[in-house]
């Protein structure tokens, strides 16, 4: 589920990245769009208020709280629309397989072309696998001549 934008940019791009030869898939489906339930599960999962030493931290409520080793980051819960995680706006999506080369060659090649950007790359805790729509309400060309050639 994500905004209706977004979901059709998406579809396009898996369907050009498939006759590319390139998979593209959601990491699992928690990671589309997340309610503010679901971003708070996720986030007390990964993150502890004991201090860890160099982990990666995030604030919320005032408080600070610390990645817990092996998780990677989550945005914290809120519902500020300027701040929340995007997934809680329905407009971000986490890629499987971003490790692999192909997958991710492709995906900084062409997801410009969907009106996706990477929101986070380089910087310690970077988020290889997220991707968010950028276009707002205007569809991409790219979107529109795949739309073009489905059945009416």
């Amino acid at each position: 589920m994500m905004h209706h934008c977004a979901a059709r940019a998406v579809e396009a791009m898996i369907a050009a990245a498939k006759a590319d030869g390139v998979k593209l898939t959601p990491t699992s489906s928690g990671d589309t769009f997340r309610s503010i339930q679901q971003q708070t599960a996720g986030f007390v999962v990964r993150y502890s208020k004991t201090p860890l030493p160099n982990a990666s931290t995030r604030t919320w409520n005032g408080e600070k709280w610390y990645l817990k080793p092996g998780n990677a980051p989550l945005a914290a819960p809120n519902d500020d629309p300027k701040t929340c995680s995007r997934h809680m706006l329905g407009i971000a999506i986490d890629i499987a397989n971003t490790g692999n080369k192909k997958v991710m060659d492709w995906l900084l090649a062409n997801e410009q072309r969907f009106g996706f950007s990477h929101e986070v790359v380089e910087m310690p805790g970077a988020e290889p696998w997220h991707i968010r729509f950028t276009e707002g309400q205007a569809m991409p060309q790219a979107v529109l001549d795949y739309e073009a050639t489905l059945p009416a």
